[in-house]
């Protein structure tokens, strides 16, 4: 649905690692177009708007980094 914050694509790339139990990962950040995306028309920082949900009651159970680890641990066990 969404969630109240950002977090860094390196941020879960050291998550899903760490939930592996791999260590001394070196992650090798490549390409860079327009102010640091990946590639063209990707999308650097996101934040959904999640306004409508919440006027009707709704609120995130999870920031981002712990959705991340969620859904990790989800599809390793």
């Amino acid at each position: 649905m969404g969630s109240e914050d950002q977090i860094p694509v390196i941020k879960i790339a050291n998550i899903v690692a760490e939930e592996m139990g791999l260590e001394n990962v070196k992650f090798t950040c490549t390409g860079g177009v327009d102010g640091g995306r990946g590639w063209k028309g990707d999308v650097k920082n996101m934040l959904l708007d999640t306004a409508k949900l919440k006027s009707k009651g709704w609120k995130p159970l999870n920031n981002s980094a712990e959705a991340a680890r969620k859904t990790v641990k989800h599809y390793l066990f």
